[in-house]
């Protein structure tokens, strides 16, 4: 009897185990990579992004989603002026005259009129990169860089 007892326990925490990794898995195959190159030096600007006719913002950071316990959310740079999102941004992107520092420190924010009218580039982007197929090394900036340096051509070009 306690060896069946034990034989159940031990395949519920295997199934337990299995569906813990697959579950983590699947919210890895969801998360963004992308690898883009901007018009001009943005990195320190928030984004927002647009609807397609980029009439209007769809999304945008609350403040306290541009901080991490290691500081502020910017992209990190890699090489030939490439970028890596860690903020979560797409196509259309936007970016704002708020920098990351100042808009961190508001308290909500602004209203969208406003964070509207502060967009200093509707259209910033030069390419964009899905690298999703390298989710493994997102962070791993050496293995980036080289992808980046064999011109991202594993990756799907958005832009």
């Amino acid at each position: 009897m306690n060896r069946i007892f034990l034989l159940v326990m031990v395949l519920s925490l295997a199934a337990c185990a299995n569906q813990k990794k697959a579950s983590k898995q699947q919210a890895m195959a969801n998360e963004p990579f992308l690898i883009y190159k901007t018009k001009a030096d943005y990195n320190q600007l928030v984004p927002v992004i647009l609807n397609d006719d980029k009439t209007e913002i769809v999304a945008y950071p609350a403040p306290a989603d541009l901080k991490s316990v290691e500081g502020l959310r910017t992209p990190l740079e890699l090489k030939n002026g490439y970028l890596l999102d860690v903020r979560g941004i797409g196509p259309n992107v936007a970016f704002t005259s708020f920098t990351y520092e100042t808009y961190a420190r508001l308290k909500q924010a602004p209203v969208l009129e406003e964070l509207f009218r502060s967009i200093v580039d509707k259209d910033p982007l030069l390419e964009m990169y899905d690298c999703k197929n390298f989710l493994d090394i997102k962070y791993n900036l050496k293995e980036v860089n080289k992808l980046v340096k064999k011109k991202l051509d594993q990756c799907v070009k958005i832009k």
